[in-house]
């Protein structure tokens, strides 16, 4: 601001007097006016001040009259039960239920209401996931702890507690995989007690879920069946404990539980033929027997699980509606077909691991019924002796040609694939309505981690693949009842493609009498030049009139080409997880 003196700011000039009395008859206004404004604030501040003590004492008075009146309190019993319940986490998701930071035990602690109804609801404490904490991982083995014992005295006390309150509910047990060392812990007293407490209600188990090391197998190796009358799913995962020996079949009572429907058997091998278990096959209606991955050189080839040795269990298995393979490499000349079996009510097939395997089961069955396949061989040669080229699509392509007319959901686990096989699978599945390519969507059990990768499957997912997709104006297309698309094998899909893809199959004039307008569409691994898969597509206009119709869009790069994103776990995802979003056409192929 320009004024008598300006010309002096920001310089080194030294006043006179004269000046000196000019400076002070330019301050006298202005701070005349500062004293004015700070009277003013400090009235305006004890004003607030006495606003706001104002307001503190009626928030007192109203706060209670409105938790009082809250619509929460007017929920019936009923209804905050039903919450309680979803509030439960599901397996899987890396939350315990026994978590004190999770349902249920997080309902304890909000309200006397809401303890009394967690308390009260037998099915919030159905699903018993034993945890030991880890204070008592690490207590002193140096003579007698009196404190020790009452901490592990408390402990088991609030376990049994757990299962008193599921009163006579079906129990849900899932026992996981825990450090070795904690085994020997105190001579396994600990896991003693849980063992034993758990044993007293296994007339109550209905789903068992055992991740097992030898030394807590040996707490339920010799339950009777008829101890276990209302066992209805049974899942068993070790690899370093066998599932039978020779003429004594370990845990008997699980297997030839007499109301058993599902089985799910993860373990090395078995000496006497997995046909020859004690399982009432007829009664399965879900099925799933993974040994590939962890078989070992040094055992007998009969030990590995064959095509033939599942052939002899289908046979039993008339009621299955589910089933997963995972097949090891076949060393030995697979015998030449008989008769094939009829599984008259299997809809939902997933096969997994060596492919010629694969071929001779898929040759070996009928499945009048079947509406959806999963379809992932290992990406490595079958025998030593068999040599490139690898033709993974052809098992697939053969039983399509017979079965593909009622098939819903595809889903085909390969590095790439090529026009002209996906061409022969569209052509040959009508019906399709989920369409997966690639391993990040699977939802069935996924394979071993691919070791070899053929050269002659590098030919990249392209444009004249997702224009067999794209719907033409008077023209037949494939799939025409085809709801959700994805792909995560390595693409090379121009911009221009995909938003043509997109509108005709979002086009009333061209969909509507096929099938209907597509609802996903989640293409990951697209070319570092992509005009999709950053953050901004969500902004994109070409995408907006797209997403108005409804249509869920998905769109990545490779790790490698997106900023401030690391690389993928080299494990992979948690088993049972599925990075889609949406509904699902297709079944549930976990038992938990």
């Amino acid at each position: 601001m320009d004024g008598p003196l300006s010309q002096f700011y920001g310089t080194n000039h030294v006043p006179s007097d004269a000046e000196l009395l000019e400076i002070e008859k330019l301050l006298a206004p202005h701070s005349a006016r500062l004293l004015q404004l700070k009277k003013d604030l400090e009235e305006a501040e004890s004003k607030v001040a006495k606003f706001k003590k104002e307001q503190e004492d009626i928030l007192r008075v109203i706060k209670p009259l409105k938790s009082l009146s809250s619509l929460i309190r007017r929920f019936p019993r009923e209804v905050m039960e039903l919450i309680f319940m979803y509030s439960i986490p599901a397996i899987g998701l890396g939350k315990s239920p026994s978590s004190i930071c999770h349902a249920p035990l997080v309902l304890l602690r909000v309200c006397k209401m809401w303890r009394e109804i967690a308390l009260t609801t037998p099915q919030l404490w159905t699903s018993v996931e034993p945890e030991i904490p880890v204070h008592l991982l690490h207590l002193s083995e140096s003579g007698p702890d009196v404190k020790k014992q009452q901490r592990e005295a408390s402990f088991l006390e609030q376990f049994d507690q757990w299962l008193g309150r599921s009163e006579t509910r079906p129990l849900s047990i899932n026992v996981c995989r825990l450090p070795p060392s904690m085994g020997q812990l105190d001579g396994g007293t600990i896991v003693q007690g849980l063992a034993s407490k758990l044993a007293i209600h296994s007339h109550r188990w209905e789903s068992v879920d055992f991740d097992l090391s030898q030394w807590l197998a040996n707490r339920f190796i010799d339950l009777p069946p008829e101890s276990l009358p209302t066992l209805k799913h049974f899942r068993f995962c070790s690899h370093g404990f066998l599932i039978d020996f020779h003429d004594r079949p370990h845990f008997h009572g699980f297997l030839a539980a007499p109301n058993l429907k599902g089985l799910q058997l993860q373990v090395s091998y078995s000496s006497r033929g997995y046909s020859k278990l004690p399982v009432n096959w007829a009664n399965l209606t879900c099925l799933s027997l993974d040994f590939s991955y962890t078989y070992r050189p040094n055992f007998s080839q009969d030990e590995w699980l064959q095509a033939p040795e599942v052939l002899r269990i289908m046979k039993q298995c008339q009621k299955l509606r589910i089933l997963s393979l995972l097949l090891t490499p076949a060393r030995r000349t697979l015998p030449e077909l008989e008769t094939r079996i009829t599984l008259s009510n299997l809809e939902a097939l997933n096969v997994s691991g060596c492919k010629l395997q694969i071929h001779y089961l898929l040759q070996s069955f009928n499945t009048p019924r079947i509406r959806e396949i999963h379809y992932q061989p290992l990406l490595k040669p079958s025998r030593p002796d068999e040599a490139p080229p690898f033709n993974f699509a052809s098992p697939l392509t053969s039983f399509l040609q017979r079965y593909g007319n009622q098939t819903e959901v595809l889903s085909v686990n390969l590095l790439s694939i090529s026009r002209d096989d996906l061409h022969s699978w569209l052509e040959c599945t009508p019906a399709l309505k989920q369409l997966t390519l690639g391993p990040e969507f699977q939802f069935a059990p996924p394979p071993p981690m691919i070791s070899v990768v053929p050269t002659d499957l590098e030919n990249p997912f392209d444009d004249s693949c997702i224009g067999l997709l794209t719907p033409k104006r008077d023209q037949p297309y494939l799939c025409p009842n085809l709801r959700i698309f994805r792909s995560s094998i390595r693409a090379r899909i121009s911009g221009d493609t995909i938003l043509t893809f997109l509108k005709a199959r979002t086009d009333p004039s061209l969909v509507l009498e096929g099938g209907g307008i597509i609802e996903e569409v989640s293409i990951h691994k697209l070319p570092y030049d992509s005009p999709f898969g950053e953050s901004t597509d969500a902004e994109d206009e070409r995408l907006r009139l797209i997403r108005e119709a409804g249509v869920r869009l998905s769109f990545k790069k490779p790790w490698y080409y997106q900023s401030n994103v690391g690389p993928p776990l080299l494990n992979g995802l948690k088993p049972g997880h599925v990075p889609g979003f949406g509904p699902e056409y297709g079944v549930d192929f976990k038992l938990f």
